[in-house]
């Protein structure tokens, strides 16, 4: 069993938007369970007093023929005593492999940002998924699916329940270079009901060994949504720097 601990030195995070799940999942092949853990922290005293953190916790089982596999977040942050940031994440899936390079999966998954209007998400969903792998370097992944999802917000106007079902299309890509290892991801989420809300996640991850227990991380990633929730943009950047260590 696997342990890992990382320290968050700089995240902006985003609510209620695409979650990249593909960099969450076991690519190995041994089987039973593993876990890693990631927390951060940030704080700031002096003319302001900040207080920020952040916990997580990756789980996952593999055997012959299914896999399973969860990530759960949470996230808090103070500014001189007044709370700021309060976000919840829990998303969990099932992988039954039915064929050498197809897959069936389900998933659930739960989101909480009252400080981004959003109250709760609630996600079901599933799909079929093709995996293919190029030796031990590289390997690529491509899915497609549905998934229903309800959402509590809050606006000007009070808050507001709907419900809508989206088509779910990713490609996942990995390649493992002599010092590094490299992965990106796409995922665009049109709705059934309306062609023109669509979702949409670009992200490029780039890990870097520091010795034999620490490791760099750079990630970029950018979000459009052509139907942002009310007082949201309709793309988003962000940039994020990782330290993790593996005891």
């Amino acid at each position: 069993m696997r342990y890992a601990l990382a320290a968050l030195i700089l995240a902006i995070p985003t609510a209620h938007a695409i979650t990249d799940i593909e960099e969450k999942r076991r690519n190995g092949e041994s089987q039973g369970w593993q876990n890693k853990i990631e927390a951060g922290f940030d704080m700031e005293s002096g003319n302001n007093e900040k207080r920020a953190g952040s916990v997580a916790l990756n789980s996952s089982w593999q055997g012959q023929e299914y896999r399973f596999f969860s990530w759960a977040s949470r996230d808090y942050e103070s500014f001189n005593g007044d709370r700021t940031d309060d976000n919840t994440f829990a998303h969990a899936r099932m992988v039954r492999n039915f064929r050498e390079r197809w897959a069936q999966e389900a998933f659930l998954q739960y989101e909480r940002d009252p400080f981004a209007s959003l109250q709760h998400r609630y996600l079901a969903g599933g799909g079929v998924r093709f995996q293919h792998k190029f030796n031990d370097k590289g390997l690529i992944n491509q899915g497609l699916g549905l998934f229903h999802e309800q959402v509590e917000e809050t606006g000007t106007d009070g808050t507001a329940t709907h419900e809508l079902t989206r088509v779910n299309l990713y490609t996942h890509f990995e390649w493992a270079f002599s010092h590094s290892h490299f992965q990106t991801t796409v995922y665009v989420q049109p709705s059934v009901d309306d062609v023109d809300d669509v979702r949409s996640l670009v992200r490029a991850t780039l890990t870097m060994p520091v010795s034999q227990q620490v490791d760099f991380k750079w990630q970029w990633q950018s979000r459009w949504d052509t139907m942002p929730p009310e007082g949201s943009e309709y793309h988003n950047h962000q940039t994020q720097l990782k330290l993790s260590v593996r005891f």
